[in-house]
């Protein structure tokens, strides 16, 4: 069996693809066959959403740390307050 991939499609594109699975009218022995591919996209789908997420808060993490590890850096936390 050979494998192909779809690395190159956008998440946007991947959704997109997925919402015109649920719209296509499907019969007889196709129907597990398009529930299996509804099912592998929506979890690939979680998995990209997961681990964007996850590369927002390392950043986000990194950034904190550089700040702090600054002598140069006047900033401080604020945890999104205005000083008054």
């Amino acid at each position: 069996m050979t494998i192909h991939s779809l690395d190159n499609l956008s998440l946007r594109e991947i959704k997109a693809l997925r919402k015109a699975l649920d719209t296509i009218p499907i019969t007889g022995i196709d129907a597990a066959f398009i529930a299996m591919l509804q099912h592998k996209i929506s979890s690939q789908t979680q998995e990209i959403e997961n681990h964007i997420q996850n590369e927002e808060i390392l950043k986000q993490k990194a950034l904190e740390e550089a700040i702090q590890n600054n002598p140069k850096s006047n900033i401080k936390s604020t945890n999104g307050r205005k000083k008054s």
